[in-house]
């Protein structure tokens, strides 16, 4: 029993007795790096130095941060302030630039956090405007265009499973069945594009403004709040139709 528990607090902590392909370690590559500018890379080494450093901390354990922000939102918000959740959100915020910085940083990206750190984003993203729409701030027309927008999450793993099935195999990775060979696929598909980086930056200003509206009870903060969203829905849409062209070109060529 102490070895089990053992065993599950390392892989919890992350720190697996033995990384897998979706836990080991990777170096940083350069469309990792969302300002491919040597004074950018050279200010993330200088703000994640103190996380470098140390021994206690990985990447992904930020990212565990952000769902955990999401939760307590979920949990709490009906008591607390506007002023309190923008706060929140802001953590929220600054925890994606550091644990993408500290991962490209320290050499310690992994597959998994290729995976977790979009979601994490969006999840905070809609936690957000679950709790406006609570409040009566936000219309929900634009959740239902944003959630149109991501179903790219679904369709491109569909659409690789049909693919498998017609084809009569397993791995929807051509010529190769390793696990590896399948989480690089997923990788593949989860890999952001330049689109979506705007779309995600859009709907952050756009809550910024609109909950700094709400704080100063300013309506053009609020209208500028409505010009993001719908920029950063275009923006989305955008992204989408990029992330099923790659999906045929790049995993499915058709030729």
């Amino acid at each position: 029993m102490p070895k089990l528990l053992v065993a599950f607090w390392s892989t919890i902590a992350g720190r697996p007795h033995k990384r897998g392909p979706l836990t080991e370690f990777m170096p940083a590559e350069k469309h990792d790096y969302p300002i491919q500018n040597k004074h950018y890379i050279a200010f993330e080494r200088a703000a994640v130095s103190f996380l470098r450093k140390q021994d206690l901390i990985e990447p992904n354990h930020i990212t565990y941060f952000r769902f955990a922000i999401c939760l307590f939102l979920l949990l709490f918000f009906s008591r607390l302030s506007y002023l309190s959740i923008l706060i929140l959100a802001i953590l929220g915020g600054l925890s994606d630039f550091f644990d993408g910085a500290f991962a490209r940083s320290a050499s310690k990206k992994t597959r998994l956090g290729s995976l977790i750190d979009p979601l994490a984003d969006k999840a905070l993203i809609f936690t957000i405007v679950y709790i406006l729409i609570m409040k009566k701030v936000l219309v929900p027309l634009y959740v239902l265009l944003i959630a149109i927008m991501e179903t790219h999450l679904i369709i491109v793993p569909l659409l690789s499973w049909f693919y498998g099935l017609l084809r009569r195999r397993t791995d929807d990775v051509p010529y190769s069945t390793s696990k590896k060979k399948k989480t690089d696929a997923i990788l593949a598909r989860s890999k952001p594009v330049f689109m979506g980086r705007v779309k995600v930056n859009l709907y952050i200003y756009a809550i910024l403004s609109m909950m700094l509206g709400k704080i100063c009870d300013s309506m053009f903060l609020m209208d500028l709040a409505n010009v993001l969203l719908i920029l950063g829905i275009c923006a989305g849409g955008i992204a989408f139709g990029i992330y099923m062209m790659r999906w045929s070109k790049e995993l499915h060529p058709l030729t």
